[in-house]
């Protein structure tokens, strides 16, 4: 262990399979500090495993392939298990990163004996530098059962020219997010794994909230930065997977357990309805480039509309087809043969 990295990547599906490799590439040009590298799969399309695998062993990574489509959290405590390194950086697999991204990340956790740190979230491509998250904060007020909760992502969709310079500094905060988020390994003895409740949304605040209650800090460092390459495009390949992973069933029961796990009033649920018009928006951009320019704006609006209609009845569909028959969790390994920094291989 002693010649063993100090960071393991654990990298998982958002909610699509087609930017993996772009993502790993950037990966693997911006990343100097010396880090093992994990990759779980959620049953991707077969060819794209096989093209993941020799991509593993060009690259040197740890590609875990699971046996049907799950959560990002659950895939994160699968990605867990072959971690013995003092901090893990959980990272989606849509994320492109800058030169040095990780240093500053350890160098906070060292510094501040941080339990999680979170860099400067951009949005969409680099050069067009748009603020995802600067940090973030949450807070919870009222009775237990009736709680009302609100949460913040600073300066969201501003330019980076419109964040205060003093806001660009190292300094506490409530919450970061798993587009990118180093934790510190340890404080999983004292919390726990991720939460498999919460399917679709929620898990970076609950996770945070979890941290905080256990007397762990968490901090923004903006010398660290990525961007979130969020869809479209999509392959045809991606869609059962971000249908299921945004459906209205998943996001029903995670803001329902949520609530429940914080005393939040159970009308929070109704945020479904938000969740269901982004998948509607993010899929219909994807539908909108086939449409024929005779169309027009308003017959646009009205394939639109008709659309939004007919949607929701066709992700109940998916996700019964696609959760009719619940199989046992499994997984397959393939070490990259360029890995020199393989774990133990902990039994499925």
């Amino acid at each position: 262990m002693d010649n063993q990295p100090r960071v393991t990547a654990i990298i998982t599906s958002r909610e699509r399979f087609s930017y993996a490799e772009e993502s790993l590439r950037s990966f693997y040009e911006h990343t100097e500090l010396p880090c093992r590298v994990v990759y779980v799969d959620v049953n991707s399309p077969q060819d794209r495993w096989e093209r993941l695998k020799r991509l593993g062993d060009e690259l040197g990574f740890t590609a875990i392939r699971l046996n049907k489509y799950v959560s990002p959290n659950c895939a994160r405590n699968v990605g867990l298990r072959f971690a013995e390194s003092e901090y893990v950086v959980f990272l989606d697999n849509d994320v492109d990163y800058t030169p040095g991204w990780l240093e500053p990340l350890v160098a906070c956790a060292d510094k501040e004996k941080a339990a999680m740190v979170g860099p400067l979230y951009l949005h969409g491509p680099l050069d067009e530098q748009v603020v995802h998250m600067a940090g973030g904060d949450m807070e919870f007020s009222g009775v237990w059962g009736t709680r009302e909760f609100k949460q913040t992502q600073r300066y969201f969709m501003k330019h980076i020219t419109e964040v205060p310079e003093k806001e660009m500094r190292r300094q506490q905060c409530d919450i970061i997010e798993f587009h990118c988020a180093l934790v510190r390994r340890e404080i999983f003895d004292r919390v726990g794994g991720m939460d498999e409740g919460l399917l679709t949304t929620r898990e970076h605040l609950d996770f945070s909230q979890r941290v905080l209650d256990a007397g762990g800090t968490v901090w923004f460092e903006p010398e660290s930065v990525i961007t979130y390459r969020m869809p479209p495009p999509f392959a045809l390949t991606d869609l059962p997977y971000f249908m299921l992973r945004w459906s209205d069933a998943w996001t029903e029961d995670t803001l329902r357990h949520f609530a429940n796990k914080y005393g939040i009033r159970p009308s929070y649920v109704e945020r479904v309805t938000k969740n269901r018009k982004g998948r509607q928006w993010l899929l219909f951009e994807q539908i909108k480039q086939y449409l024929p320019d005779s169309l027009g704006e308003s017959g646009t609006k009205v394939v639109k509309r008709s659309f939004q209609k007919v949607e929701p009845l066709l992700n109940r569909a998916v996700v019964e087809v696609l959760t009719f028959r619940d199989e046992p969790l499994q997984w397959q390994v393939h070490h990259g043969s360029a890995d020199r920094t393989r774990a133990k291989v902990p039994a499925s």
